[in-house]
């Protein structure tokens, strides 16, 4: 009887070792892109519990939409052009998810208040005009009060509804195809006007028309008398025609090549 029970323990236990295993092995294989750091704070202006809440934030969006986002803070990069050593951050520590390195790399450099969001794979196009001020706004009005957190949060809760937004399909036909509405709305204001200014133009057939003005006119009230201008000198401005940009564009988004040769978009501002 005893060694019914020892057998039937050691299978029990057998068994949830088993799904221990295999819980872990799961997990570790969801999530192989986090087995980097993704916030890199070199200028020491957070606190490990910050820095822990953002990397959850982080894994949020990874695991939600399977997109990669890091933050790097750094003090100086010894006068290198910010979104050069962003694309090439981004690159060289093998961040972004999927065979198109989907994700988007937030750089602050402190000496010389500068802040760059590199994007790329799917976040190039995700980052268009609208979203590329909303990001920057946020996070600049932080970092001009000192609240670094504040800053580098923002950036992740922008880009998360981003990606929402991004995910949503277009169900709403009216904002969809807006712009039609209110040109067909326009065009059927314009004909029902013209119905009605033909319809009361049509009713004045008492009128008579004039051919000449000599009618309206009052006697001896009229006169010309003879003037000119003269001009005494002119003058020439000339524009130069601004130069074309090493910049690329695709769809409507500006990109670049980094040195590794991947295309990378986002911008870069001063705080």
């Amino acid at each position: 009887m005893i060694n019914i029970i020892k057998i039937k323990l050691t299978k029990k236990l057998n068994k949830n070792l088993l799904k221990y295993f295999l819980f872990v092995f799961v997990f570790f294989l969801a999530v192989p892109v986090f087995s980097q750091n993704r916030v890199i704070d070199n200028a020491g202006v957070l606190t490990q519990s910050e820095i822990q809440r953002l990397n959850n934030l982080i894994f949020t969006a990874a695991s939600e939409h399977n997109f990669d986002l890091v933050i790097v803070i750094e003090s100086s990069i010894g006068g290198v052009d910010p979104s050069a050593y962003a694309d090439d951050f981004f690159d060289d520590n093998g961040y972004g998810y999927g065979s198109d390195r989907d994700g988007a790399i937030f750089l602050q450099v402190v000496d010389t208040r500068d802040v760059v969001v590199s994007t790329s794979g799917r976040g190039i196009t995700l980052f268009g005009y609208s979203a590329e001020n909303k990001v920057f706004n946020d996070a600049i009005s932080y970092l001009s009060a000192d609240n670094y957190f504040g800053a580098y949060n923002s950036f992740l809760t922008n880009w998360n509804q981003i990606l929402v937004n991004a995910g949503q399909p277009s169900i709403n036909v009216v904002q969809q195809y807006h712009v039609v509405f209110l040109i067909a709305a326009w065009l059927i204001a314009f004909l029902i006007g013209l119905i009605c200014v033909s319809s009361m133009k049509s009713g004045m057939n008492t009128v008579l028309t004039k051919t000449q003005a000599a009618g309206y006119v009052v006697p001896n009230s009229l006169s010309f008398s003879v003037k000119k201008d003269q001009f005494l000198y002119s003058t020439v401005a000339k524009v130069p025609r601004a130069s074309s940009s090493s910049s690329q564009r695709g769809g409507g988004v500006a990109t670049r090549v980094s040195s590794s040769g991947r295309s990378h978009g986002g911008g870069g501002r001063k705080y």
